[in-house]
């Protein structure tokens, strides 16, 4: 055959088969879901699903402005509910900005997984939503909340968990992670839960500490200073404060350290048949706020600071690891996962053991605070009266 002739049919089908878009939709003809809640339905079988939906409109000054709508559709299932919003909206739903998936309490107890699962087979949501449980009676309550700084809720919501990672204070996990973390032996997942409350005289939503899942259901809660306290050992502090006092001639005074920096290092270590965890921290801060009489420039009174806040951090993260023994008795911190895989031979023993192992596990904990300034100021500010 002729090689011109056969090199020409191959262009050809080229410019037929790898041109233009074989799946092309008009965006006016989609709806673009930025979040979604899921709740159980009222009659307590299947789902009922939320989704905010962002409208886009241009004013005189033809700026556009963004609006939102909530959609709810009720199925035995969580892809039924989805289906189901065909017929309570004239647009085809487009769920590849969603940025949230907020759960309700009583979904997460059951499980999380069929949610994961629509999520991981459909080819439209990312992986990357944040996921959150709704300490209200309903998730459709949390997106339904008044937003105070923009119009569409869901977004605002992504924000308020990205922006939290200075302060610390919330976990925030992904469905990538979450996926992960459930299917990976050793480890408990925590996620970051909202409630609502009132902002002068508005009501509107906020984050409000973690909730913990063993595997796929929600078992147990926790408060902003567990929070911070498991941040720091799973190594995922990224900023925040560390609240101390000082003791001074019988006088507390109250001092606020930031974080700038913090790296947590823990290796899992056998003696005498028994395992423990040495941990250690390294953080350095800087005063932000002090009624103490500190000279950041006097090596003692800092030595002095640096040891109170060490003490002060370590009892706290202690604590809370003293509580995940007693209290939630599961290991949320991801030692057995360390343990895997430092001691994969280690492992293979005690795997169907870790859990009680676990409550009884020795932690061997060192923090070391350099506290490196102190703001504009060398001295607290005094009154002379």
């Amino acid at each position: 055959m002729n090689k011109p002739f056969i090199f020409i049919s191959i262009l050809i089908l080229m410019a037929i088969l790898l041109t233009g878009c074989w799946n092309y939709r008009e965006i006016d003809k989609l709806a673009l879901v930025s979040g979604l809640a899921v709740d159980k339905n009222g009659l307590n079988k299947g789902y009922e699903v939320t989704a905010e939906i962002v409208s886009i409109s241009t004013s005189s000054t033809k700026e556009p402005n963004f609006h939102s709508t909530k959609i709810q559709s009720k199925g035995e299932s969580i892809f039924d509910c989805m289906r189901n919003m065909i017929n309570v909206s004239a647009k085809q739903l487009f769920w590849s900005h969603a940025a949230i998936l907020i759960v309700s309490e009583d979904v997460a107890k059951e499980s999380i997984l069929p949610v994961l699962d629509w999520i991981t087979r459909d080819s439209e949501p990312r992986l990357t939503l944040y996921v959150l449980v709704s300490k209200e009676k309903t998730a459709k309550e949390i997106l339904n909340s008044k937003s105070l700084s923009t119009e569409i809720r869901s977004f605002e919501i992504e924000d308020m968990i990205i922006s939290n990672k200075r302060l610390s204070k919330v976990p925030n996990i992904q469905v990538y992670q979450l996926l992960n973390d459930v299917s990976t032996a050793g480890i408990y997942p925590v996620l970051p839960t909202a409630e609502l409350v009132y902002n002068g005289n508005k009501e509107t939503m906020a984050l409000s500490g973690g909730a913990i899942l063993n595997n796929d259901k929600l078992v147990d809660y926790m408060d902003f200073e567990d929070v911070n306290n498991y941040l720091f050992i799973r190594d995922q502090i990224k900023g925040g404060i560390i609240n101390t006092t000082l003791i001074n001639n019988g006088s507390i005074d109250n001092i606020a350290l930031e974080i700038f920096k913090n790296k947590t290092k823990i290796n899992p270590i056998i003696s005498n048949e028994e395992i423990s965890m040495n941990i250690k921290i390294t953080t350095e801060v800087s005063i932000a706020e002090s009624s103490a009489s500190i000279n950041a420039l006097n090596k003692m009174d800092i030595e002095k600071l640096e040891i109170v806040a060490e003490k002060t951090l370590k009892d706290n993260i202690l604590k809370t690891i003293a509580r995940a023994q007693n209290d939630f008795e599961l290991d949320i911190f991801g030692f057995g996962n360390l343990v895997k895989e430092k001691m994969p031979h280690v492992w293979k023993d005690i795997e169907n053991n870790w859990d009680e192992i676990f409550k009884g596990l020795k932690i061997n904990l060192d923090v070391d605070i350099n506290v490196r300034g102190s703001g504009h100021l060398l001295r607290s500010v005094k009154s002379n009266n």
